[in-house]
């Protein structure tokens, strides 16, 4: 059997609809495949899963539940744990889809008496961030396979054209063809308008710009949001303190942010004005 093998908050079922529509030639679910409030892919019809070809599980990571066996065909999805970006979009998908419990539930994880303080909370998300391998090692353990393997990359599935460009990759692999069209266009902008770590980052990416813009625009960011701001920041300028780091209440607005790196980088010696 053709297995997809995956961590969560990697998009395995969509890639599995995706691949047994459009290149199995699997007939599509006649139901919308997305399921309120997390909107994972997880809800195609019963026709669709009797029919499918192509089955996603967790062959490896902490949950496991789908066998291997050496006759399989693998395709596994690769997040690189290492491109910071990737890394948040996935973390911030497992808080909102992971377990089917929502943000929320994900997020009451976290001790309550360190969610009950603003500024542990977000030193908390910071450190998950910043020093990923010890504190969210989401992404580590893998099944070693003796037989060859199709890696498909995570960060294609943002893109409508790498995405395709992977898919083909996929269908030649399995020696079969890919038959994108407008369906498949519509699918994908559909999962990305309902992919929350991808609004997410693309929020935050948005914030940066205008902080460094010298903008005045209000921000509004959950926890995780402000911690993956705080470690852009330090990546960007190495800025490591003050309120963004230090105070409890985050700022509201991002010219408070610029003006804390502008004194920053006075600070520092910089040459020219910011």
């Amino acid at each position: 059997m053709i297995k997809i093998d995956f961590h969560g908050s990697t998009h395995g079922h969509f890639l599995e609809y995706v691949t047994n529509v459009y290149i199995m030639q699997t007939a599509p679910s006649r139901t919308s495949i997305f399921t309120p409030p997390t909107y994972a892919a997880h809800a195609y019809d019963m026709d669709y899963q009797s029919n499918r070809l192509i089955k996603c599980g967790h062959l490896t990571g902490d949950v496991v539940n789908l066998t291997y066996d050496e006759t399989d065909t693998i395709i596994r999805i690769i997040m690189d744990k290492d491109n910071d970006n990737a890394f948040f979009i996935a973390l911030s998908n497992l808080l909102y889809k992971g377990g089917e419990v929502g943000f929320d539930g994900q997020v009451s994880m976290i001790p309550a008496d360190i969610r009950a303080d603003p500024l542990a909370h977000r030193n908390v998300w910071y450190s998950k961030i910043s020093e990923r391998d010890s504190y969210a090692a989401y992404y580590h353990a893998v099944l070693p396979v003796t037989r060859d393997i199709f890696n498909f990359s995570f960060a294609a599935f943002f893109c409508f054209a790498d995405f395709c460009k992977e898919l083909n990759r996929v269908a030649e692999f399995l020696n079969q063809s890919f038959f994108p069209d407008q369906s498949l266009y519509e699918l994908w902008s559909e999962f990305i308008r309902l992919n929350q770590g991808w609004q997410s980052y693309t929020k935050c990416r948005q914030i940066l710009n205008d902080i460094f813009a010298n903008r005045s625009v209000a921000i509004d960011c959950t926890v995780i949001e402000q911690a993956w701001i705080n470690y852009n920041l330090s990546k960007m300028c190495r800025l490591y303190t003050g309120p963004v780091f230090d105070a409890t209440d985050y700022p509201t607005d991002t010219q408070a942010i610029y003006r804390l790196v502008n004194d920053h980088l006075t600070v520092s010696g910089r040459q020219v004005p910011l």
